[in-house]
């Protein structure tokens, strides 16, 4: 588990340095750490932690809130006890107003893209090319979004 969170900071170290350098350098493609590979893609990153504080609450993370348009790469940490996801919905509705239907799930029509189940304790790292608006980062495991897990994102041009 050190291992695995060593890890995701070594990547999100990487992804700042990355990011903040003024002068122009090569990507960074991957880490290694205690003999792990882990792949880190291009983009601005974003870092995005899921947790459970009990059964019935859970939360995201997220920094930074806002970034320019353009691919955006998130690093997404799974710090729970229990698989969790992130979809990026692009709307105008607000983080905590979505509709939440009978299996617990909110709708997806709105998704641009997404980290898929991810175990507790694992870290996925992915970039996304996104366009000026408003988003919504939500976990749609059911009951998730209803117990907390939701967080606004806005995208600049």
């Amino acid at each position: 588990m050190k291992q695995k969170f060593f890890a995701a900071g070594l990547i999100t170290a990487g992804l700042l340095a990355a990011g903040c350098s003024s002068t122009k350098s090569p990507s960074i493609t991957a880490v290694t750490s205690g003999g792990v590979t882990v792949p880190v893609a291009d983009g601005t990153p974003v870092s995005i932690t899921a947790s459970d504080q009990s059964e019935t609450a859970q939360s995201f993370a997220l920094a930074p809130k806002s970034v320019k348009a353009g691919k955006t790469t998130f690093t997404f940490v799974n710090g729970g006890n229990r698989k969790h996801e992130m979809i990026i919905l692009k709307t105008d509705t607000a983080f905590d107003k979505f509709v939440v239907d009978a299996s617990g799930k909110v709708s997806e029509d709105a998704s641009v893209g997404e980290i898929s189940e991810t175990e507790a304790g694992a870290t996925v790292v992915k970039s996304f090319d996104l366009t000026p608006g408003a988003y919504v980062l939500v976990c749609n495991i059911e009951k998730h979004y209803a117990q907390g897990m939701k967080v606004a994102f806005t995208v600049t041009p």
